[in-house]
């Protein structure tokens, strides 16, 4: 914001300037000052078009990309799903050899007395 008022209040500082030191016709600096109003005019247009066609894909890739993270999420909880079911039997097999494993090892080493 403090450089685009700056880049203003430059430009007309400098315009002014130029106006009042120019060493030319009234006629030429006003054939000047139109072709340089109509360049920034057109430069203005052209900025605001492009401001429009970025708005404008913005909200596509917005829409786009909503879109595609429900999808990459519906996937996601499908994969788990799919995980969990392929690794629940095997989880329940390891499981049940950590407590027999457990109980073996009770039944092999002695408890120790507690102090």
């Amino acid at each position: 914001m403090k450089f685009s008022t700056g880049l203003l209040v430059g430009a007309t500082v400098g315009s002014l300037y130029a106006l009042f030191t120019a060493k030319r016709s009234g006629r030429d600096t006003q054939q000047q000052i139109k072709q340089y109003v109509d360049g920034v005019t057109d430069g203005a247009l052209a900025v605001n078009d492009s401001l429009a066609k970025l708005r404008q894909a913005a909200q596509v890739l917005a829409k786009e990309g909503s879109g595609n993270a429900a999808a990459t999420v519906e996937e996601l909880q499908q994969l788990f799903a799919d995980f969990n079911f392929q690794t629940e039997s095997r989880i329940k097999r390891a499981k049940d050899a950590g407590e027999q494993l457990q109980q073996d090892l009770g039944t092999v080493l002695p408890n120790e007395p507690k102090n």
